[in-house]
């Protein structure tokens, strides 16, 4: 009875036209927040897809070497990056790796993301043994193709794998040159600067031949990793990265890329700006060696 008479008295309650008011204006606010909330989850999503979907899905396997990448996107958790990276076999023996940087965020830049990688892609594999005209072909489908405000830079390889020896062929278009770490620890850059894409018709491309022994590692980079700051406001710099990749010696190319993410935690990098793109490659010794390491699009906290 005391409990019916309660019900009653709540039900018979009358709410002024203030209360009801903000009564309604609580419920609204609510219903706004979660369909922010649910439309976030789905950006945020169609996001994280769409990245994926602009790099290679796992590594290959390649015999004679040893690969490892690491991707860690920039900015929030709905914003695409242009950063990308890719590897694939151009012929019997011979393999392609390419890794650019887009300029800009978003839609645009992963549309031209998906552009230049598939260009790179169908252009490579005719002319596997040349780069630098790899690289002028995706320049001449950017210039017809993709918005002028648009550009982006890309370092391009060819490696041959053969029983005893390993060439390498590289050009880069305005990115920056791959680091060669020896067996026996002397590091250097290989390459030469040449003109970034899309942005004139006539551009400046050499290609580089360099015989890789037993041992040599190869690391591919974006500026997001030497363009990092630190929470002191400095930069991580090229000279981080030499650091970082000199001590390195004797390593695999999974430690080698674990140990340039490691660098950068040391470093206190906070979070970049940029995305970081990071592929190494060695050269394991024997053309009967495989070795399949984790799949490429593992993005990892720094």
């Amino acid at each position: 009875m005391v409990a019916g008479r309660g019900l009653a008295s709540f039900s018979d309650r009358k709410f002024s036209p203030r209360v009801i008011a903000t009564i309604e204006e609580l419920a609204r606010r609510a219903a706004i927040a979660v369909d922010n909330a649910r439309l976030y989850s789905e950006r945020s999503y169609i996001a994280a897809r769409l990245q994926q979907s602009l790099l290679p899905p796992h590594l290959p396997d390649v015999p004679g070497l040893e690969i490892a990448a690491r991707f860690r996107p920039a900015g929030e958790a709905y914003d695409v990056g242009g950063d990308f990276y890719d590897i694939f076999e151009t012929g019997t023996g011979s393999w392609a790796i390419a890794i650019g940087d887009v300029c800009g965020k978003g839609a645009d830049a992963a549309a031209l993301t998906a552009m230049a990688r598939y260009t790179i892609r169908a252009t490579g594999i005719r002319a596997a043994q040349s780069p630098q005209r790899v690289l002028s072909l995706l320049n001449e489908v950017l210039l017809n193709e993709a918005p002028r405000e648009q550009f982006l830079t890309v370092a391009y390889a060819n490696l041959r794998v053969e029983e005893d020896r390993t060439e390498l062929a590289v050009a880069s278009a305005g990115h920056p040159l791959p680091l060669l770490l020896h067996a026996d620890g002397h590091l250097e850059h290989v390459g030469e600067p040449g003109t970034l894409l899309g942005v004139i018709p006539d551009i400046e491309l050499r290609t580089t031949l360099t015989e890789l022994e037993a041992g040599d590692t190869l690391v591919f980079y974006t500026d997001g990793v030497t363009e990092a700051r630190t929470d002191t406001g400095a930069m991580f710099g090229v000279e981080g990265l030499r650091s970082a990749v000199l001590a390195c010696a004797g390593c695999d190319a999974a430690e080698v890329a674990e140990r340039i993410e490691s660098s950068l935690t040391n470093a206190r990098v906070v979070r970049p700006r940029d995305d970081i793109a990071i592929v190494v490659v060695q050269v394991s010794g024997a053309s009967t060696d495989v070795v399949r390491l984790e799949p490429a699009a593992v993005a990892r906290a720094l």
